[in-house]
């Protein structure tokens, strides 16, 4: 159930937070995830990286669950959440889930190319690409420069747009592991080492 934790928890953490109310699904959405890379770690040791390095992923979603209860007046509109320290927040956030993103695509381009599913792997580096390209251009965008300040609209339909095809692509690539790498009651076994060295 690996992969399967993994689709519903990137869908919780990375889809429905487009509305700000809904930010309160990234909790439950990354604590999913942490699971889910928890028991993918037996089968890569990339799996086990990633795992490590989703361990504080929940202090954001518990940050924006707090963001998301004030902005609709549950919650008094407290100094940690806005201003300054929000758009510092939001810094820390981007870097934080391009590197989980890289461990995770990263990890399942590792474990199907051992296990001969070469397209899956592919598909993997692809949206490693893609990720890696909307980072860059988001940090770009955010850059205080005056070039890049009166320019500013340019950039929020390409970001919105490659954001969206980022997020479908990797919930596609998803499922594809679930169904045809480690599908429900599937019989492959994590390397003996592997194993082993958990244990």
């Amino acid at each position: 159930m690996g992969f399967g934790l993994l689709l519903i928890g990137y869908f919780l953490a990375n889809v429905l937070p487009v509305i700000s109310f809904f930010s309160v699904a990234m909790l439950p959405g990354f604590a999913m995830i942490t699971v889910a890379l928890y028991r993918l770690a037996p089968y890569h040791k990339r799996f086990y990286h990633a795992w490590l390095f989703s361990l504080p992923a929940a202090l954001f979603g518990v940050y924006y669950t707090l963001y998301s209860f004030a902005s609709v007046g549950i919650l008094p509109e407290l100094m940690i959440l806005g201003g300054t320290l929000f758009n510092v927040v939001e810094w820390i956030y981007l870097a934080y889930t391009l590197f989980l993103s890289i461990l995770i695509l990263w990890g399942i381009a590792s474990l199907s190319s051992e296990l001969g599913h070469y397209g899956i792997q592919s598909v993997a580096w692809r949206n490693l690409t893609f990720v890696a390209i909307y980072h860059t251009l988001f940090f770009i965008a955010k850059l205080p420069l005056s070039v890049i300040v009166t320019h500013a609209t340019s950039f929020v339909l390409p970001l919105t747009l490659l954001r969206y095809l980022c997020v479908f692509l990797n919930l596609w690539l998803f499922f594809r592991c679930l169904r045809d790498i480690l599908p429900e009651g599937s019989d492959i076994e994590p390397p003996k080492d592997r194993k082993e060295k958990k244990e």
